[in-house]
């Protein structure tokens, strides 16, 4: 055997390997909220060490998701499914997914958009999107978040606030975050801004095409994450 010749096609070996901790980690979650629904705080002496336990679980498994469906984009494997959907309909299925685990920790969420607004996206990538914003708020956000959709000018603007400390300078900004490296000084790996502006980015109208924006501020003073489509 030459030296260019492989033993094994690693990627694929890896792809399979994050799909079948994927699965375990779901099994893995529904037991946790299972658990969660019997462990209340005030009989339970472990409950804050659950919500850790749910918070960390459901972060490896939202990075399994997201790299499995990156490398099935690279491998031509996976295309966008766009459809006219509901905005506040997908902003409120989010939040009940997550309020179990933002519960935990005190915080609240609420959402502002018109009942009548509806838009076309791929719902489980933006609410996938969603969905890691939030979790990500978990570990930042004091006591506050707050979910804006609306139309303007033509585009779709969804953005994610919170009252945390918000974003480091160098994260800040717009449409950078497909080339943003592992960051050493924050410990941040970057994968779910990455995999956030390459779904922005999929969802094309008229020669528009989507992205994201990271700022500082709003209504809470903390971080604000937005995304931002034709």
């Amino acid at each position: 055997m030459t030296k260019n010749e492989k033993v094994i096609d690693f990627p694929a070996f890896l792809a399979s390997m994050a799909h079948d901790m994927k699965n375990s980690l779901s099994m893995l979650l529904n037991t946790l909220e299972e658990v969660n629904g019997i462990c209340t705080a005030e009989t339970c002496p472990s409950h804050k060490r659950l919500s850790q336990v749910q918070y960390e679980a459901t972060r490896v498994n939202n990075n399994l998701i997201q790299l499995l469906t990156l490398y099935k984009m690279d491998n031509d494997q996976f295309s966008v499914n766009i459809s006219q959907y509901s905005v506040i309909d997908l902003l409120e299925d989010t939040m009940m997914q997550n309020k179990p685990l933002l519960d935990f920790k005190g915080i609240e969420v609420s959402a502002v958009c018109d009942d009548d607004l509806s838009w076309f996206f791929d719902q489980g990538l933006i609410s996938g999107v969603i969905n890691n914003v939030l979790n990500n708020a978990f570990r930042y956000a004091k006591a506050r978040i707050k979910i804006r959709a609306a139309e303007k000018d033509g585009w779709l603007v969804l953005s994610i606030e919170d009252d945390g400390r918000g974003y480091p300078s160098e994260m800040l900004g717009t449409g950078g975050q497909a080339n943003r490296r592992v960051s050493f000084k924050t410990g941040s790996t970057g994968l779910g801004l990455y995999f956030a502006s390459i779904i922005a980015m999929m969802h094309k109208n008229k020669g528009k095409e989507g992205f994201i924006s990271l700022t500082n501020g709003g209504e809470y003073g903390g971080g604000c994450f937005t995304i931002t489509l034709p």
